[in-house]
């Protein structure tokens, strides 16, 4: 993928931070203010979960295409939980791939792998974001083979 940043980071707590600064000096230009908060909360919430549930650096990599931001998170682990699971208002965790569904047109998983992928429509309306994010590796954006 002829990527417009890609980044390489340690599996350290500060990976999330440094990512979402990176992003910002790249993107922050060209993305409005509510798209770039979008963005900066995918970000973290991908990253965060690469850190504490993969293994080994992260890789984070993003693409602007004229109005859709496309975007992959990669680690070195095992594998990927396919379901987004149900949090109660008690539990302390649980909600980030909610939020990542909720701030992307499009994201999904490349099958058996911790290699998540996402899109971002700079154009669209709130009410065109799916319910349910569209898993497996046949949904995945052709950009990022």
């Amino acid at each position: 993928m002829a990527a417009d940043l890609t980044l390489i980071l340690s599996p350290e707590p500060t990976a999330p931070g440094l990512a979402r600064q990176v992003a910002e000096d790249r993107f922050g230009g060209e993305l409005s203010g509510p798209q770039l908060n979008d963005l900066m909360l995918v970000i973290s919430e991908l990253v965060g979960n690469a850190i504490v549930h993969g293994h080994g650096d992260v890789v984070l990599r993003l693409q602007l295409d004229g109005e859709t931001l496309r975007g992959e998170v990669i680690d070195q682990g095992g594998g990927f939980e396919h379901e987004v699971r149900a949090s109660g208002p008690d539990d302390v965790g649980g909600r980030g791939l909610m939020l990542v569904e909720s701030m992307t047109s499009r994201w999904g998983i490349h099958e058996g792998t911790t290699h998540v992928w996402f899109e971002m429509f700079g154009a669209a309306d709130e009410t065109d974001r799916p319910l349910s994010p569209h898993l497996g590796e046949d949904q995945r954006p052709d950009a990022l083979n």
